[in-house]
């Protein structure tokens, strides 16, 4: 019998880079066309920054993928270490992808009871099948229930879970233009003591505002009395290109209690 793999999808979605490396194609083709000089010219200067792009996104995914650097798993690693809990208890991953962060959990907790949530769907190479089955390859599928659900408004009532993690995906949430409010959905459901572990690009200003400044006291605001922080790239050693602020240079974990 056919043994099934489980599938990981990397954060980077193909789609993404497929469309910078035909923007990149259709510039250096009009190069080598007999038309103007000038168009020529200034097709091939377009073309760089979508050359640019397309070789950090091609090698962010490289990096990021189990035949590459396997980093991705390696950070859901370090988000599993930082967790100090006994197991004894709920958890909730938000923005679970295809769930490879939430098995970790699983297989590091055995008799926990853990949630996953995503919105899947759309332009993401994600879907809650998926899920469901790289949990049950891994064996934990009993412990783990996967829900669609939106960052920015959790189905669970308030003080649910006993730990919340979530990577990479506040920054991502669509519906909801100031991302601080979904941090403070996520904490609305974590209980009176609970721990967090939060990784995200919270030190782009653009996204979360003057992180020190800003987003540090408004966590305090929402309730949070213990609060760590440290840069990624000072828990791991990382690829130069993976420094990129467009791609993990403005990642921070977050983790502390309510």
């Amino acid at each position: 019998m056919l043994q099934l793999k489980t599938k990981y999808k990397t954060w980077i979605r193909i789609y993404k880079l497929l469309i910078f490396l035909v923007i990149s194609l259709i510039f250096l083709s009009v190069t080598i066309l007999p038309v103007n000089t000038y168009v020529r010219i200034l097709s091939g200067i377009l073309a760089v920054p979508f050359l640019y792009i397309t070789l950090i996104l091609s090698y962010s995914i490289y990096q990021f993928a189990s035949i590459g650097g396997n980093y991705q798993s390696k950070i859901h690693d370090l988000i599993v270490s930082k967790v100090k809990w006994d197991g004894d208890g709920t958890l909730l991953d938000i923005g679970t992808g295809s769930g490879s962060l939430i098995i970790k959990l699983a297989k590091a907790f055995p008799t926990s009871v853990l949630t996953g949530i995503d919105y899947w769907g759309g332009n993401w190479e994600y879907s809650k099948a998926q899920c469901q089955q790289n949990a049950e390859i891994e064996g934990v599928s009993h412990q783990i229930h996967f829900v669609k659900a939106s960052a920015s408004e959790l189905p669970f009532n308030e003080n649910e879970f006993d730990v919340i993690v979530s990577c990479l995906t506040f920054h991502e949430v669509k519906d909801r233009s100031n991302k601080t409010d979904v941090i403070k959905e996520a904490l609305r459901v974590l209980k009176p003591g609970g721990e967090f572990v939060f990784l995200d690009l919270f030190m782009d200003e653009k996204i979360f505002g003057d992180e020190k400044e800003q987003l540090l006291n408004d966590l305090k605001k929402y309730g949070v009395s213990e609060l760590n922080r440290s840069k990624l790239d000072k828990e791991m050693k990382l690829p130069k290109i993976l420094l990129n602020k467009k791609v993990l240079g403005n990642a921070v974990i977050l983790s502390g209690r309510k």
